[in-house]
């Protein structure tokens, strides 16, 4: 598999692959019969080839930078729609990212669409809020800070990343679900899987929290990134930015909005 990174050529083709093939799993078509046996297998072989060659490939770029060490968070990105698995809210595979600071603990973000209609999108895609947003619960644990960043799309939408770090030990029971995902896997002290989903309240006044010295933000200097606070002299950049502020649901090229979290906790066995 050629190890270069992603072009939007060469993702769309794998994009247009993964189509064909789930269109040969799942036949839309009645009359056509679904295939079975070793032939099934081999689709979902080739499916997955593709689905890992696109992950793979993705650019790794610099998502936020840690405020204790100055060191970056390199996740990857796609950064050419919504179309792409990246974005969707069911990711068939656990994608291979780069170590992360140690201080880091979860990432959270939002997106910003302005006024387009999402025509790529076709998967389920759970991407936040349009504007940045603290959840103060998490800035309430030990030593947390947060970073917020930005990143650009083809599209033009634009994508703000907001990490939380602490120098303190956090059980995975104290955080969140990650940005784009539904729920959060982990395991337990014993070794024993178990899950989450924080139903807890955002806070869009961000103020009060850089004056606080507890959120900072990422800007680039002479090519290198790092994280400037209220002790930099300059003003934060995303305070009071225009935008919905309730949770957006994108699928099939279509927004919707669900309502903001209660800060009830989320009771998996409740009808």
């Amino acid at each position: 598999m050629n190890d270069e990174v992603l072009t939007r050529e060469r993702r769309d083709t794998l994009l247009a692959r993964l189509r064909q093939l789930d269109g040969m799993l799942y036949p839309l078509d009645d009359a056509t019969p679904a295939p079975r046996g070793a032939e099934r297998a081999r689709i979902k072989d080739d499916y997955f080839k593709v689905l890992g060659e696109y992950f793979a490939r993705l650019p790794r770029v610099v998502m936020s930078v840690c405020p204790f060490t100055g060191e970056p968070l390199m996740r990857s990105f796609d950064p050419f729609g919504l179309d792409g698995p990246w974005w969707h809210k069911d990711r068939l595979v656990e994608v291979e990212e780069p170590d992360a600071p140690s201080a880091f603990r979860v990432l959270l973000g939002a997106l910003h669409l302005g006024s387009r209609t999402p025509d790529e999108n076709v998967q389920e895609v759970i991407p936040g809020p349009e504007v940045p947003f603290v959840v103060p619960r998490l800035m309430g644990l030990p030593g947390v800070i947060a970073v917020v960043s930005e990143l650009k799309l083809e599209t033009g939408d634009i994508a703000y990343p907001i990490a939380y770090y602490s120098r303190e030990k956090i059980s995975p029971v104290k955080l969140h679900q990650h940005w784009l995902r539904q729920d959060l896997w982990f395991k337990t002290e014993t070794g024993d899987a178990s899950w989450l989903i924080a139903n807890d309240t955002w806070d869009f006044e961000l103020g009060a929290w850089v004056a606080k010295k507890q959120l900072g933000w990422m800007v680039e200097r002479d090519g290198t990134p790092q994280v400037m606070s209220a002790d930099s002299g300059e003003s934060c950049p995303y305070l009071k930015l225009p935008g919905e502020r309730r949770p957006q649901v994108i699928v099939a090229g279509e927004r919707d909005f669900d309502e903001l979290p209660t800060g009830v906790p989320f009771n998996p066995f409740e009808e």
